[in-house]
């Protein structure tokens, strides 16, 4: 029974350890817009400020999506980053036409009620996928209350388990070292019992 529940915490000791990593890979890779970003891959999470501009999209969903510069096409739906309310938000609308493409950089003119025209560096990427309820996940996870909670607890846990087993080693170690000359010294008193038992049949 001691050896499963050793092992059982030493798995939960591993699946911290991977998600703690993962979060604060997350948190590490969060651009100057305040989103996750890994490479080409964003995660987009949509807060209640958010959903109005992106119609299709719920508060809490997330939204994966690709920044593939020149795999865009006339006709491909976009997400770009603008601003409102003196903060960074997020929309989409379809490329209408591509004004010039040179490279990497690009100039695209969209389907809006505006005919606005965006540049490659405002640009996310195209729609790849969306999860919903995970955004909202995410936002908790990647907050400083969550972080505090759900990140640095675990490790702290971990770390007083694992001092708490050294002291446990350590006790017990000891105790079997001074009890090893004890056990050794019994069958000596046994054999010299016999000696005596012999010489007296002798005599």
């Amino acid at each position: 029974m001691k050896s499963f529940l050793k092992g059982l915490w030493g798995f939960v000791e591993v699946v911290i350890i991977i998600y703690v990593i993962c979060i604060t890979a997350c948190l590490l890779s969060t651009n100057k817009f305040g989103f996750t970003q890994f490479d080409d891959t964003t995660l987009l999470t949509i807060s209640s400020h958010m959903e109005q501009f992106l119609p299709e999209s719920k508060e809490h969903d997330l939204i994966i999506v690709k920044n593939t510069p020149r795999e865009i096409v006339v006709g491909d739906k976009i997400y770009y980053y603008a601003t409102a309310d003196n903060k960074y938000i997020v929309k989409t609308a379809h490329v209408k036409e591509i004004v010039s493409q040179d490279g990497t950089t690009a100039l695209y003119k969209l389907d809006d009620e505006a005919s606005s025209t965006i540049a490659t560096t405002r640009v996310i990427g195209k729609y790849s996928a969306i999860y919903h309820n995970i955004g909202g996940i995410l936002d908790i996870l990647e907050s400083k209350i969550g972080f505090l909670l759900l990140v640095i607890l675990p490790i702290l846990l971990i770390f007083m388990y694992q001092i708490y087993a050294l002291i446990i080693v350590i006790k017990y170690g000891e105790e079997e070292i001074e009890n090893e000359p004890r056990k050794k010294e019994t069958p000596k008193k046994k054999e010299s019992t016999k000696k005596e038992k012999e010489e007296i049949e002798l005599l």
